[in-house]
């Protein structure tokens, strides 16, 4: 849902693995644990083997982690380390591909152990390999059960992530309706609960759609679901059958046109205009946009909102560019009670400025998570750097690179930040040069990339260079020279739906504008498409639209790509690609 952030919308995440159809092996059997306590000597020669199959592991040595995980389940079948063994052995076979075989592990280790600590992990392998063969509703049940059994924040954390993305995405209505009901006591079943209201309102199912949302403000009433099911019922109580408004609703825009950031303010404007274009091509109530130029300047920014909203009589605002400004705008739409949705902005409180104030952030999180997963499984690189601007969205970024690396066995000797603006990185590189690393990630903005690669190999910094989806931009590719060539970069899967939607979008604005379109040009474009959403509903003054705004669905497929509200991003399923010739092109 669109909204401050204080009711922000759970952030989702997908990943799949593709089965292999091995020939099934033969497990050991442990013992039930019914036997007298093991002698301590033996219990730490188990230990001593475990220890050793999650070190195999952690160096993705799969197969070989598997055989000791066996090694210790034949050699000491009564320790109490069994279900430990179990799970290492679920977990190494999912991550080889195996699917059946670890399925076969985890549902063992959950017939067996059913209390163990590491059941509520074997159900979301078991979940894991059901999503793989695309078999929704078993693969929610498990996710839903190891939920349930859960016993730290971590654990649930990690399967609240592909249940979101399976309530978000995979289920069909009659799905939803069944996990909703069985699962009513589960942690997840206000989420289940709004998506199905949500299903039933798309499919002009009005009765069916309030009585789910009335259970949610009744059963939950404690939850973000339920204030969302609270302002989706007044929304649907206070629609009238008396026609609209004589006068097509007025939205504004405001961005930096001329000045220093002009070339951002002109892509958001050129993405807010394609998606009002679109709109009005099926509207019957038409759409009528007005552009104020900010010139990226706090006082010019106040100026344009108090004209577009005293004199334009806009219904709502869509700006500015800059966080600054942005701030600026929305002290004065919040004060004028007219909604205001920021495109770009990345100060993350600016949602949290007042009622109508709203923003949208796009989650680059994932892509450091499959960068790092890429570098260390697929390169190798096991001695790696970060280097970003001192931004909330790239630091989440960064952090998540750090983060998967660790998993996979790897290590970030450098985590270097720097203020944005700044154009000299001498003394931030040369301290990169000293860890002596083998890749560097860098989720920078296009212009600070262009400025930093020359410098790092003016500083003699050759390392494998790594970066997220801004070093796909035009402008990386055309000024970044030889400097960016054979960079590495993770984009989403074409079989997503998050990918499709983003090639929709790219396909709509080089048919009108004759160029490919910036990630300013998508978040404009994205931001417009979800105030217009809300205005399709024919909200009569500016807070009906914000009450539309409260209640509009998660936009999660834009042409941006995966969009969330004041949360860490997803992780879908991604493709790596590289800078060749002054082209993005896919690896081989």
């Amino acid at each position: 849902m669109i909204r401050p952030l204080r009711y922000a919308v759970l952030a989702l995440g997908l990943a799949a693995a593709g089965c292999s159809h091995l020939k099934p092996a033969v497990d050991r059997e442990p013992s039930r644990p019914e036997a007298p306590a093991v002698p301590e000597a033996e219990e730490r020669k188990a230990k001593a083997l475990l220890d050793e199959g999650w070190r195999l592991y952690g160096q993705r040595m799969h197969a070989e982690a598997v055989d000791k995980a066996q090694e210790m389940l034949a050699k000491h079948p009564k320790s109490s380390l069994v279900p430990e063994a179990m799970y290492l052995t679920a977990r190494s076979r999912f991550d080889q591909g195996q699917n059946d075989l670890a399925m076969q592990s985890a549902q063992k280790l959950v017939g067996q152990f059913p209390q163990s600590d590491r059941a509520a992990l074997a159900r979301k392998v078991i979940g894991d390999c059901l999503l793989a063969r695309q078999d929704y509703i078993k693969a929610g049940q498990q996710y839903l059960e190891g939920l349930a059994a859960a016993r730290t924040p971590e654990e649930r954390e990690s399967i609240r992530l592909p249940l979101g993305a399976l309530i978000e995405e995979n289920l069909l209505a009659g799905e939803m309706r069944v996990l909703y009901r069985k699962y009513h006591q589960s942690d997840a079943a206000p989420a289940l609960g709004i998506k199905l209201a949500r299903m039933e309102l798309d499919a002009k199912n009005n009765d069916e759609a309030k009585k789910v949302l009335s259970e949610l403000v009744k059963k939950y009433p404690q939850t973000v679901e339920a204030e969302q099911a609270g302002a989706m019922l007044a929304a649907l109580a206070e629609k009238r059958e008396a026609p609209g408004p004589a006068e097509p609703p007025r939205i504004g825009l405001l961005a930096p046109l001329s000045g220093k950031y002009s070339e951002y303010g002109l892509s958001v404007r050129d993405g807010v205009e394609l998606a009002v274009s679109e709109y009005n091509l099926k509207a019957s109530q038409k759409v009528r946009l007005f552009v104020e130029d900010t010139k990226g300047d706090m006082v010019d920014a106040v100026r344009s909102a108090s004209k577009l909203i005293d004199s334009t009589k806009v219904m709502g605002l869509l700006g500015e560019v800059l966080s600054g400004p942005t701030i600026a705008a929305a002290a004065v739409a919040n004060v004028r009670q007219v909604p205001i949705l920021s495109p770009t902005a990345m100060e993350e409180r600016i949602a949290g400025l007042g009622p109508y104030v709203f923003q949208l952030t796009q989650s680059t999180s994932w892509q450091g998570a499959s960068l790092a997963a890429y570098a260390v499984r697929k390169l190798g690189l096991s001695s790696l750097a970060v280097f970003y601007p001192n931004e909330t969205s790239a630091e989440a970024t960064a952090q998540a690179f750090r983060d998967q690396a660790a998993k996979e066995g790897g290590k970030v000797l450098v985590i270097q930040s720097y203020e944005p603006g700044t154009t000299d990185f001498k003394e931030q590189i040369e301290k990169l040069k000293a860890a002596k690393i083998q890749a560097l990630f860098i989720p920078a903005p296009p212009g600070d990339i262009v400025m930093i690669a020359p410098q790092l190999a003016y500083h003699q910094v050759k390392v494998q260079l790594l970066g997220h989806e801004a070093w796909a931009d035009p402008k990386v590719l055309s000024h970044g020279e030889v400097y960016v060539e054979g960079a590495i970069l993770a984009t989403l899967s074409p079989g997503s739906g998050l990918a499709q939607a983003a090639q929709a979008f790219e396909q709509a604005y080089k048919k009108r504008h004759n160029k490919a379109p910036s990630k300013q040009a998508a978040q404009g474009y994205d931001a417009a498409k979800i105030m217009l959403e809300a205005l399709r509903r024919n909200p009569a003054t500016p807070d009906d639209l914000r009450a539309e705004l409260m209640a509009t669905g998660s936009f999660t497929k834009g042409g941006a790509g995966y969009i969330s509200y004041g949360k860490a991003g997803a992780q879908p399923k991604a493709q790596f690609k590289t800078i060749r010739n002054k082209k993005v092109v896919e690896l081989e």
